[in-house]
């Protein structure tokens, strides 16, 4: 059932991802060509305060808009999902988080990508201060959980990432 890979071109080389051409072979015998994207590893962090979710609210130069999402971010070489996932809350937020507890790792696209995101779940939150990357303009918003639930399926809050891993705690019992 698998397909073979008879050549493999990279065709642009980005610094958070790389795009492939590649000639493939189905199992049926047919020839095609296949352009993929390999993208660096995503966490996902869900913070909670008792009955709130700590947000970050930031502008999305795809979208166009501002977006109000979870604390996420980019593996580093070498760096855990746990490592990031500490790391990313810190930065952005500046919450430290005595608890994590890994929700699961899903591929956002495997129709056209690799990628994998890894979604966790934070709980005791001490407040700190943040250390955002110079590009990063944030505000944070921490919201009861009901009303981001609300927001989710009022169409309000439309980043994928939050809504999977707010919906999947919320049916997890984990808040």
């Amino acid at each position: 059932m698998s397909w073979k890979t008879l050549v493999s071109k990279k065709k642009a080389d980005f610094p958070l991802f790389k795009v492939f051409e590649d000639v493939v072979e189905l199992p049926n015998g047919l020839k095609l060509d296949y352009y993929w994207v390999e993208k660096i590893p995503v966490v996902v962090v869900l913070p909670v305060i008792s009955d709130k979710i700590v947000l970050v609210k930031q502008y999305r130069y795809p979208i166009k808009s501002i977006s109000l999402e979870l604390p996420a971010g980019h593996m580093k070489p070498n760096e855990t999902p746990e490592e990031c996932a500490l790391r990313e809350l810190k930065e952005e937020t500046g919450f430290i988080a005595k608890k994590i507890e890994k929700l699961l790792s899903y591929h956002p696209s495997t129709e056209y990508s690799n990628q994998i995101y890894h979604m966790f779940i934070a709980k005791d939150l001490k407040d700190g201060e943040t250390d955002r990357e110079r590009y990063e303009i944030i505000d944070v918003e921490v919201m009861k959980t009901e009303s981001v639930i609300e927001k989710i399926m009022d169409g309000t809050i439309t980043d994928g990432r939050t809504i999977i891993a707010v919906l999947l705690a919320k049916f997890m019992n984990k808040f």
